[in-house]
């Protein structure tokens, strides 16, 4: 009888042996039965309209992508896949997005979006007012989004950072109301950045494909997209960091991990990380680069912010997030961290973040001892399972959070096939280094 990881190998060696097509097939079907899953077992009424609108084109396109896996000609054409992919688009992301702010906007009784969405909203109020976006005492949590009502969630906390400002910004402006939701701007934001980053990575048709499945038309992507999405920019930001990594860009992909660092606390472990593995250059200074240009985008807009009032920044940035204030973070989950911050809270409340937090960084720092990532690639798959473990352990989480190690490890498997070419090109370099020293050395002996 064959061990879990023997079974698990022969799994993935029977996965990898499928066409495009048939592994698209698969993962349409299995996302309509997560959205049947929805249906039944969440008790979020913008999920489940969300799966209302996605169950029936998932299952479609699924059998479509299995029938034409069977057709040569519609198999081997580049068309096929790309058309039913701008068809879930179109039916899963784009049709349930704008049904949903138009409920909004028309005041249909009901909650349209998650409560980010007017927590961002009320943020580029404030700010486009002139006012700080941080409350000095704030005393709710986010309530959903019903209406346009500037009374919601004024008083709430705001546990992003400032770069999510941009976002709530045209919800301040004289603008149709549609225009002002704030989830038209963190969708556009992410697919322009997203489609960016597959345009100038040097991946196969396919591979792009995938990639865009997973951040765009999945329930990875197109349900939180439509739902809130304030973490999807963050993902087609560090996307494309990566992208401009392997094309030994470290200054703009720098930049890219910077902006996504400026947004949510979310991004810093992989945007942080990739400053140790960027791809060796002739003047040595990639990892450098990376991190001096990461930091000038990241640095100046945490100081002003903190610096404007450092208690409201402290606040809504540290102990909310923690679950150290005394109106705790609507984020719920059955996982390990929050459910012993349940069990033993109170007095003990302080000590047990501090455990869970040690914890989750000696779990950390043995992966990284054991893996020792040294490619992009390698490095995304390692934040990946330390993410998982954050998740797990963290005292006020979601299940909503798994779409960022679910997507790192897709793109840990897909860019690992860039490896191959970086230790090419870093042969090359090094070649290239001792022609250019012997001519020196040989001048000098003679």
């Amino acid at each position: 009888m064959l061990s879990a990881p023997q079974q698990g190998r022969k799994l993935w060696r029977i996965l990898r042996a499928l066409t495009p097509l048939e592994q698209d097939a698969m993962l349409y079907l299995a996302s309509a039965i997560f959205a049947i899953g929805q249906l039944f077992i969440s008790t979020e009424p913008d999920y489940v309209q969300w799966a209302e609108f996605a169950v029936i084109p998932y299952a479609f396109i699924g059998l479509l992508a299995l029938i034409a896996s069977r057709n040569r000609r519609m198999r081997e054409s580049r068309h096929t896949r790309r058309g039913l992919v701008v068809s879930l688009l179109l039916l899963c992301l784009m049709v349930p997005l704008t049904v949903s702010i138009a409920q909004r906007v028309n005041n249909v009784p009901g909650v349209h979006a998650q409560d980010e969405v007017a927590v961002i909203e009320r943020c580029g109020d404030r700010v486009a007012n002139n006012q700080n976006c941080y409350l000095d005492s704030p005393h709710t949590v986010g309530t959903g989004a019903q209406n346009f009502s500037k009374a919601t969630d004024a008083g709430a906390f705001v546990p992003y950072l400032p770069g999510m400002i941009i976002f709530g910004i045209p919800n301040g402006l004289t603008i149709p109301k549609p225009l002002r939701d704030a989830r038209v701007s963190l969708t556009l934001f992410t697919l322009l950045v997203t489609i960016l980053a597959l345009l100038l990575s040097r991946l196969s048709a396919d591979d792009r494909v995938r990639l865009f499945q997973f951040v765009i038309v999945l329930p990875t992507g197109a349900l939180p997209l439509v739902t809130g999405g304030d973490d999807l920019p963050i993902i087609a930001l560090l996307l494309l960091a990566l992208v401009l990594s392997y094309r030994k860009q470290p200054v703009l992909a720098g930049i890219a991990g910077g902006v996504a660092a400026a947004i949510k606390l979310t991004a810093w472990p992989l945007a942080f990380a990739l400053a140790l593995v960027q791809p060796r250059q002739a003047n040595r200074f990639a990892r450098f680069r990376y991190g001096t240009a990461l930091l000038a985008i990241l640095a100046p807009i945490i100081a002003i912010a903190s610096l404007i009032d450092p208690k409201a920044f402290f606040v809504n940035e540290i102990l909310f997030p923690l679950g150290l204030t005394k109106v705790k973070s609507p984020a719920e989950s059955p996982l390990i961290g929050q459910k012993l911050v349940g069990i033993f809270g109170g007095q003990l409340h302080l000590v047990v973040v501090v455990v869970l937090v040690v914890v989750g960084a000696e779990a950390a720092l043995l992966l990284y001892r054991r893996l020792r990532p040294k490619s992009p690639s390698t490095m995304t798959g390692y934040i990946a399972l330390v993410f998982f473990i954050a998740i797990l352990l963290a005292p006020a989480t979601r299940f909503g959070y798994l779409l960022y190690p679910a997507n790192m490890a897709v793109w840990a498997i897909i860019l690992h096939k860039l490896d191959r070419d970086l230790e090419a090109s870093h042969s090359l370099t090094e070649q290239e280094s001792e022609r250019d020293i012997l001519p020196t050395l040989t001048d000098g002996a003679s």
